[in-house]
Parts: C-alpha cells; structure tokens; sequence
C-alpha cells in the first residue's frame, strides 16, 4: 500500500494554505515531494551514466576511492553499495575519488557535473528549509534561518542496488529483500532523487505498518531528519525508512541520488522557546553538539546509519516518549 503525500512547487513561495499541508505532512509522515526544483532529468540521467562507469569497475578499483568515499556491497547490506560526494567544495570531494583510480579526459566532466549538482541542491535546500520555518510562522524565518540554518553544509550519495545472482536463483517464496535496512536520517533535511523502480518505504506513526513512497515524475522526495526533528522539539517527524528490492522480476541496478543537508559540527542544537512552546508540554530534547551526535551514530553499532537502533531520541531525549 502506498502513502498520498503532497506535492509542493517549490519554486514559488507556498501560500498558506500550502504551509499548513507542509507542516502536517512533516508532523505526520515526515516526508513530501516538491517539483520545479532545478534538477533536470538531463543532469540525473548524465550523473547515472557516470556513476554507472564507476559501479562497473571491480571491487579492488572501487575500494581505492578510501573508505570514506565509497561504501561496498555488504557494509550496509549485501545489495548496497555508495559513493559519497561531500560539499561545499563538490568538485574536489569527486575528483579526489575519480582520481584514485583514473586519469581520463571525461573525469573533469565528472568532477564538474558533481559540483553543478551539489551546488543545486544546497540551493534547493535552502528554499525548502526556509518555507518549512515559513510553515511556524513567518516572523520564524525570519528570525532563525540565518542564526540557526546558514551554516549548513551538505553531501549527497550515489546509491546502486543490485541483487547477486545467487540471490536471484533461489527457489523460495520470499519476494522483497532489504536493499536498505531500517533506519532514520542523521540531517535536517534530505532530497532524494530515484528512477522508477520504487522500493522506498516509510513506517507508519504506530510503528506497526510500513507505506510505500511511489516515484512521481519530475518530483524529488523529501524527508525530515533528526537533526531538524531535535531542533523542533520533535514536532516534526524524523520517520524510520528503508529501501525494498523485489527480487523476483527485478532486473538491472535500482539508481538513487540522496542529498543530505546538515548543520555543521560544531553547532549545538537546541529548539527556541518559540518552537517549545507551539507543541504539547515542555522541552523534550536536551541540547548536544551536532558532531557529538554524528560520532555516536557512526561509532555505536546500534547508531550506524543502516540500523533502526540508537537515534537521536535515545541520544538526547529527556522525558518518556510514553
């Protein structure tokens, strides 16, 4: 079963009837998509040509890219492998990857088209945070983007799922395999861009059902982080997601771009009072350093990034969540 989630042009300003439908879907999925966003479907299919080359070559090319800019197959899953690209400089952040491997004319076009997308989508993100704060009341723009969000950085992941061969030719009735485990986004906002295999899936708010978040053309998928679901005091939702494959009739690679906007380390994060006392009862999150809370989610085995484990509730929750 799928979710209806709304679709919000986000190249105009939203008006209020719109910032309401935000806000909701933040606060009961934690997920929308908007369109007219800058990102042509020229640009994704040149970015999934290229990486494509780059997921082609073998594991031994691959692993010379360093540990923190590729991750193999069998890390997060078995089905799973990333290249990550990490901003503001874009273009070094690639052509320190593409280099490691290869010396070819093509690879400045490489390292060009992935600052070209970095930089649009730090843009983009930018816009979709301020109609978020917008959604709280203007005078919340206003007052907290540049303080709070202006010195927000971004990355994105390169995402190629496949199923190995030995996976696909056995004989059972299981049909959906997890490309993706179970788990929450350490941002404050993520994009993502996904071909239209589908197999992105959200948790209901009871935690007992899961939804399926169906492509939708020329729309890019938007979804709350823990980051931003701190900042909010937890009014809106960092929703626990996951990628399915479906094993049998699958064929070829499922391709994905996940873009990740974060606050910079050194940033403690703490709702205003503004937004503490818009939600029911008091302050429910303590403040924290972001970087403290990355170096717990990427250290804790129960905080990895492809476990539902530990997330920021259990980091710096401080009251019950019952």
């Amino acid at each position: 079963m799928s979710v209806e989630l709304p679709v919000f042009d986000i190249s105009k300003p939203l008006n209020e009837s719109s910032l309401t439908s935000l806000q909701d879907a933040c606060k009961e999925w934690g997920f929308f998509y908007v369109t007219n966003h800058g990102i042509s479907g020229d640009m994704y299919q040149k970015l999934r040509r290229f990486s494509g080359g780059i997921f082609g070559l073998g594991d031994e090319e691959k692993m010379k890219m360093g540990a923190s800019n590729y991750t193999p197959r069998f890390i997060a899953s078995p089905f799973f492998e990333s290249l990550r690209v990490s901003g503001p400089d874009f273009h070094a952040s690639a052509k320190s990857s593409i280099d490691a491997f290869s010396d070819k004319p093509t690879d400045e076009e490489f390292s060009e088209l992935m600052k070209e997308y970095g930089e649009k989508m730090t843009e983009l993100c930018e816009k979709i945070m301020k109609a978020i704060l917008s959604s709280f009341g203007d005078d919340l723009h206003h007052k907290y983007y540049k303080s709070e969000f202006g010195n927000c950085q971004g990355y994105f992941r390169i995402n190629n799922y496949t199923i190995p061969l030995e996976q696909d030719n056995q004989e059972d009735d299981v049909d959906l395999l997890e490309g993706l485990g179970m788990h929450t986004d350490m941002s404050c906002i993520t994009i993502v861009d996904q071909d239209d295999i589908g197999g992105l899936q959200v948790r209901t708010r009871d935690g007992i059902g899961l939804m399926d978040i169906n492509p939708k053309d020329e729309a890019l998928v938007v979804n709350v982080g823990d980051l931003l679901h701190a900042w909010t005091n937890g009014q809106l939702r960092s929703s626990q997601h996951r990628v399915v494959l479906k094993r049998h009739g699958f064929v070829g690679n499922r391709f994905s771009l996940a873009f990740f906007w974060c606050f910079d380390d050194q940033k403690v994060v703490f709702a205003p009072e503004e937004i503490v006392g818009g939600g029911e009862g008091g302050r429910v999150f303590r403040s924290f350093k972001c970087g403290d809370y990355l170096r717990f989610r990427e250290s804790n085995e129960k905080g990895k990034f492809e476990k539902v484990g530990h997330t920021v509730e259990d980091f710096a929750r401080t009251e019950d969540r019952n």
